[in-house]
């Protein structure tokens, strides 16, 4: 019965890479914001020092995406992420034997470069290795399962902290990427040459026939468009409550209505999943803008009004949710399996400079000209994501 929902030969890999993204975003990234508040207090560090760390951590882990692309393609994923696997638990273990900022500083740039090699793309690569110019669905599936990585690690977090100080729960975490993602990693990929396989894509109905002019046409359009649409998914992203408390909602509602973005994404990944036969990854982002679009003015409408900002969260979940899945097939049904690790990390390149400088640059707004015209720039900016979109859609003749 299950095997009817996967496509043959990918039921380990994405299982394994599943639990392998769920521990590398809860890990990695998701524990961040509760270890934030440790540095803060046993430190005394400022948010401002600390979160810009992170944010250059993420800077540079963008500029090492081409390399960790093209890597891929060579080696193979299971390689790779292998290797990733054991050297995020050595990042792990570096951090929490943190003294001063020098080595905070160290050790936090090196854990957002390391996660390159484990999260995502890494392993959206992997499944076009595995799956060839079908591993659309597969993508959407480890998604689904990754999509509850802070739902898990933020209790589980929280928990141990309870009973142990930050650098032992450190310590726990690294042990999640020795012991889970690094057998998992080794057991559950294959590696699988592309060359012998390229008469196979290259007369697949799934995949685009495009000249290499239009390729190159495509691959500067898919950049715009995802950059333009990190712009406001960046944003809200970590300026969620804040946005939220500026229209009126308190604290507690925020909160709470804010808590339903993690099950908005699962469920528009599960529509996805059921209807991906029926959509192109084309059509999938057309629909993502057009929920974030939509969030955007029920944002707008959202003043002391619980409705439209809960209807807000829900549909910028679920846009959300579509557009990472986006990412990987969009660029695989339009550019192919075939180098799909460097087309990749050339795109994720320019989407991380753009999602690390983002939320600076919307707090900054926020400040100067305030909520409304904020939101009504972003909505702009969507909008912008949109023309090249569809103008992607003329170029591919789709």
């Amino acid at each position: 019965m299950i095997r009817r929902f996967f496509i043959d030969g990918t039921i380990k890999p994405v299982l394994g890479l599943g639990i392998t993204s769920t521990i590398g975003y809860g890990t990695l990234f998701y524990s961040f914001t509760i270890m934030s508040l440790e540095f803060e207090n046993e430190f005394g560090w400022n948010k401002s020092f600390i979160f810009g760390v992170f944010s250059l951590g993420l800077l540079l882990g963008g500029f090492i995406s081409p390399f960790v692309g093209k890597k891929l393609d060579r080696y193979g994923a299971r390689f790779v992420m292998s290797i990733g696997s054991f050297l995020a638990a050595l990042g792990m273990l570096f951090i929490s034997f943190v003294e001063t900022k020098i080595g905070f500083i160290l050790s936090l740039l090196y854990i957002e470069i390391i996660a390159t090699f484990v999260l995502y793309e890494a392993a959206f690569v992997a499944l076009s290795q595995i799956a060839k110019e079908q591993a659309r669905l597969p993508m959407t599936q480890i998604t689904l399962i990754a999509g509850f990585a802070s739902t898990i690690f933020w209790p589980l977090i929280t928990f141990l902290l309870q009973i142990l100080n930050w650098r032992e729960v450190y310590m726990i975490l690294s042990l999640f990427h020795l012991f889970i993602a690094l057998p998992l990693h080794l057991f559950t990929l294959k590696n699988r040459g592309l060359d012998s396989d390229i008469k196979k894509y290259i007369n697949s109905k799934v995949m685009l026939q495009l000249t290499k002019k239009q390729r190159d046409k495509s691959m500067i359009l898919l950049t715009i468009t995802f950059c333009l649409i990190s712009i406001p998914i960046a944003a809200i992203q970590l300026h969620l409550m804040g946005i939220l408390q500026s229209f009126g909602i308190e604290v507690i509602l925020a909160v709470s209505i804010g808590a339903l973005i993690g099950p908005s994404q699962v469920g528009a990944r599960i529509i996805e999943m059921l209807f991906a036969n029926k959509t192109t990854p084309i059509q999938s982002a057309i629909i993502s803008h057009t929920l974030i679009f939509v969030s955007l003015l029920c944002l707008l409408l959202s003043v002391y009004e619980l409705f439209f900002a809960t209807l807000f969260v829900i549909l910028y979940g679920a846009g959300q949710g579509l557009n990472y899945i986006a990412r990987g097939s969009l660029p695989l049904y339009i550019l192919s399996a075939v180098s799909f690790g460097k087309n990749s990390g050339t795109l994720n390149l320019f989407i991380k400079i753009t999602t690390a400088v983002s939320p600076f640059t919307i707090a900054l707004m926020l400040d100067f000209f305030g909520n409304i015209t904020t939101i009504c720039f972003l909505a702009i900016i969507v909008i912008l994501s949109f023309i090249s979109l569809f103008y992607l859609r003329k170029v591919c003749n789709v």
